[in-house]
């Protein structure tokens, strides 16, 4: 019952607005982890010795942080606190404000300038549909990744599961290996990402499917799930864009390089409601998930 009393605490605080995003405290660690990249990452060696330096970088840095950890648990002499305080680094929840009068141009840049520091996509040629999808897949992921992973290792594992969840998924996004320069140094926490990731994607896919009024056929998701470039983060998307019956997905820009994703979901585009209703929908899927692990937590301590 203390995990799950630290559990909602830290989740109750964390949604409040107490500081704006670029203060978060992961912020830290994304300096650390850039400036590594900046002088480890050498774009003239070869691919093998790239993913070697990616490697060491990735499993160094994360002894490095777990050290700091222990460390700090040390100095703070109740465990509970640690924990709280902990917990409440890692999780971070995304959110888009739109401001309430639909604003024609001036929301293109807008919404830009809220994505922008999540995103690695090239924004500034999409139309403002476009924009309203990225922001839809954004949202998506993100909390994915951010919160419900965070959520999920802690209450299956504990609090260390979770920080070492949370370092590689920190790394995986300062070394993204979709930008060419970060393509084979990024690829060893990248490859940890998905594999820690995907239980949670798959989790979330079937509580966001569970959310809808009608639900699509399995079939279409896993198909379209299939050609994505990875099956959880595509069942996700596909999940999330057939409960919001929108479309999501099609082709990205990285750095000026076009790069061909699937359709997924509906035919309709996402409108600027779409935006909204995703945010409540992720925010009911965040209810359900800690309805069940309470209640999970409380059949255990009864028996």
């Amino acid at each position: 019952m203390q995990s799950v009393f630290i559990l909602l605490t830290a989740i109750i605080i964390a949604r409040l607005p107490l500081c704006p995003p670029r203060f978060h405290p992961t912020q830290l660690l994304n300096h650390l982890f850039s400036a590594i990249a900046d002088k480890v990452n050498n774009a003239k060696r070869s691919h093998q010795q790239q993913v070697i330096a990616g490697s060491l970088a990735t499993f160094i840095m994360l002894g490095f942080i777990l050290v700091i950890a222990v460390v700090i648990q040390f100095v703070v002499i109740e465990d509970i606190l640690f924990e709280l305080l902990l917990l409440l680094c890692l999780l971070q929840w995304e959110q888009i404000s739109l401001p309430q009068v639909d604003l024609g141009s001036l929301e293109k840049q807008t919404i830009i300038t809220q994505i922008q520091p999540r995103t690695l996509r090239d924004l500034d040629q999409l139309s403002l549909l476009g924009l309203h999808k990225t922001s839809i897949e954004s949202l998506c992921l993100r909390n994915s990744y951010q919160w419900f992973a965070v959520i999920f290792w802690y209450s299956c594992f504990g609090i260390w599961p979770a920080l070492i969840y949370r370092v590689i998924q920190l790394m995986a996004h300062n070394w993204n290996s979709k930008l060419a320069m970060n393509h084979q140094f990024g690829r060893p926490a990248a490859s940890l990402l998905q594999l820690l990731a995907s239980p949670v994607h798959l989790i979330l896919a079937c509580t966001l499917r569970s959310l809808q009024r009608t639900t699509s056929p399995l079939s279409n998701l896993t198909k379209q799930a299939k050609q994505w470039h990875h099956f959880s983060s595509g069942f996700l998307l596909s999940s999330f864009a057939y409960s919001l019956a929108i479309q999501l997905g099609g082709p990205r820009k990285y750095q000026g390089s076009m790069q061909r994703y699937s359709q997924l979901g509906h035919t309709q585009p996402a409108q600027r409601d779409d935006i909204k209703r995703a945010q409540q929908k992720l925010t009911l899927a965040m209810v359900v998930w800690l309805c069940f692990i309470s209640a999970v937590y409380v059949l255990i301590a009864l028996k």
